[in-house]
């Protein structure tokens, strides 16, 4: 029982050091790696779902006053876990909406630069004389 304890316990922390870490990129960074970031959640909330199903299982076997307080417990802590998930994904949206608007420029840019091109039947240089 201890050990499933010990466990979901390590498995929260690591996940809550782990979007810390991304919230703290996604403030800092002009562009952060989002794909990077979404592979390591994925691991990261798989070992945690994991570790929740393993303490359900051994902790729903007793009936114990001690382990309705210690499921809510983790019911709080998953619910704050889950209010920070909320905030990464604010940030990702602000951050994909940011790279959609400079994209948006780049490409207006290069649409006016090509309009200050030469046509291919004007010729390429153009020679004056006095």
């Amino acid at each position: 029982m201890q050990d499933s304890e010990d466990y979901i316990s390590k498995q929260c922390r690591e996940y809550e050091n782990l979007q810390n870490k991304h919230l703290d990129l996604l403030k800092a960074e002009q562009l952060p790696d989002l794909a990077q970031m979404t592979v390591e959640r994925r691991g990261a909330s798989e070992k945690l779902k994991s570790a929740v199903n393993e303490f359900i299982s051994t902790t729903g076997r007793s009936k114990s006053p001690s382990d309705a307080h210690k499921m809510a417990t983790l019911k709080q802590r998953l619910g704050i876990i889950l209010k920070v998930d909320e905030t990464i994904g604010v940030e990702i949206q602000r951050h994909k909406k940011q790279l959609e608007k400079s994209l948006k420029y780049l490409k207006h840019g290069k649409t006016t630069l090509e309009s200050y091109r030469p046509s291919k039947n004007s010729p390429r240089l153009i020679s004056i004389n006095r």
